[in-house]
């Protein structure tokens, strides 16, 4: 799970968790964008955002960073935000949008997109296989 995915299924965003938590909105944003890694920021942070999440410091330094942008197609980009969304929203549609994703996984690994272990990180992280 990434930091996005908490979000999504704390079903918040990036600005209201800086509203909320009182951390600039820039520093979750670099958080979420995989830009900063969340095992450097500072304890008095971590406190923050644990405490506004409602989980603890360890989960938070469990999470896995967000894949670069740049190492997947927008395709499957599309796929990994609709389907935050959708959790976020709690969405009656939360299994087309689960299988929206799980389709634009596999054929971005069938294209060569992306790595098969890329796949396979995605498919854990997202489906728990």
């Amino acid at each position: 799970m990434t930091f996005l995915d908490l979000l999504a299924e704390k079903k918040t965003t990036v600005y209201s968790l800086s509203i909320k938590s009182g951390i600039p909105r820039s520093t979750l944003t670099d958080i979420a964008s995989g830009k900063a890694d969340i095992l450097e920021c500072s304890g008095k942070t971590l406190l923050a955002i644990s405490k506004s999440l409602n989980v603890s410091i360890e989960d938070l330094l469990s999470l896995e960073r967000e894949e670069a942008k740049s190492l997947l197609p927008g395709f499957l980009l599309d796929s990994i935000n609709d389907y935050r969304k959708a959790i976020r929203k709690d969405s009656t549609l939360i299994d087309c949008y689960s299988d929206q994703l799980n389709s634009s996984i596999n054929v971005a690994e069938v294209e060569n997109l992306i790595s098969k272990e890329q796949a396979n990180r995605l498919r854990l992280r997202y489906f728990g296989r």
